[in-house]
Order: C-alpha cells, then structure tokens, then sequence
C-alpha cells in the first residue's frame, strides 16, 4: 500500500485534486483520512497500485 497526501484552502479544492488524482492513476483507493486546521484542509489517501494486464 501507499499514500498520496493532498491538500486545499477549500472543500471544493481538496475534492479537485484528489478526483484527478484517482481519475489519472491505476489505483484502487483504500480508504481517505480527512483532517482540518484553521488554514487548510488536508487529506491522505491509502491506495494500491492496480496491475495491468501486461505485468
């Protein structure tokens, strides 16, 4: 498993980065941990490597 950590001053940035994240890789989200602070939002990502075909 790895992690990918993002974060946004808003809602609708954390989800923007996040979604592109998940549209663009080969992944399979394992679980996101949310947590927030007076300044930003910040999210992890657990998320495993899906395999191609080919590999």
């Amino acid at each position: 498993m790895k992690v990918q950590i993002f974060t946004g001053f808003t809602e609708a940035g954390l989800s923007r980065k996040i979604n592109k994240f998940i549209d663009n890789t080969s992944v399979e989200v394992v679980d996101i941990k949310f947590s927030t602070s007076f300044f930003y939002i910040g999210a992890i990502v657990i998320y495993k490597k899906i395999k191609s075909v080919q590999e």
